[in-house]
């Protein structure tokens, strides 16, 4: 019987301290330690962005267009960063390992891809001035192999797709490229295939 308490309590605690974040939160700067009770900022259950939808643990997103056309901003690689870690030598330096780790932590173009939400934290902005710093949110995806470091600024740029986000995304990037087209920095042949690409989100 006592084991049944114990276990209700913790239970219990666990509940209370789950949270449900909201964007006009992150607009307010609300601090990690205000919204979760921790600095770290975990323990969100729920978090209602920008769009309108609320995501939560289980939910999931759909990748948009990379902000470069190749690589996006606010994705990364955490597996590979650390297994690259891992393979390189003690010779290299403390640059070229910054260098390297970059490089293993893109995530190129998975435009129409979908992806698993396995935890949402609310990262303080400043990594200094944790309890009054505002926060922005994080998520960790699939088997917490891909990061989304900043899922509203993800939002903002089209890399996750949303009703409101998906077309005009894609015809600023396809402005891009007219504009290298123009300065005849790529082909017309390479323009007219990133086109074809590119129409598919263009409504």
């Amino acid at each position: 019987m006592r084991t049944f308490f114990v276990i209700a309590f913790i239970a219990f605690g666990l509940y209370a301290s789950a949270q449900t974040v909201t964007y006009q939160d992150i607009v307010n700067h609300v601090s990690a330690k205000d919204l979760t009770g921790k600095k770290a900022g975990d323990n969100i259950t729920a978090y209602t962005a920008s769009d309108g939808i609320t995501y939560k643990v289980g939910s999931t997103i759909t990748y948009g267009y990379p902000t470069n056309g190749k690589y996006y901003l606010y994705f990364r690689d955490v597996t590979s960063s650390v297994l690259g870690t891992l393979a390189e030598d003690e010779n290299t330096s403390a640059a070229q390992t910054a260098v390297n780790q970059e490089i293993y932590e893109r995530v190129e173009n998975r435009s129409g891809g979908v992806a698993t939400i396995k935890k949402i934290q609310c990262v303080p902005i400043d990594p200094f001035n944790k309890k009054t710093s505002g926060c922005k949110i994080y998520l960790v995806l699939n088997r917490g192999g891909i990061a989304c470091t900043n899922f509203e600024e993800a939002i903002a740029v089209g890399e996750v797709q949303t009703k409101m986000n998906d077309s005009d995304a894609a015809i600023n990037e396809l402005k891009k490229w007219k504009e290298k087209l123009d300065l005849q920095i790529i082909t017309q042949e390479e323009y007219d295939a990133k086109k074809k690409e590119l129409m598919q989100y263009i409504k």
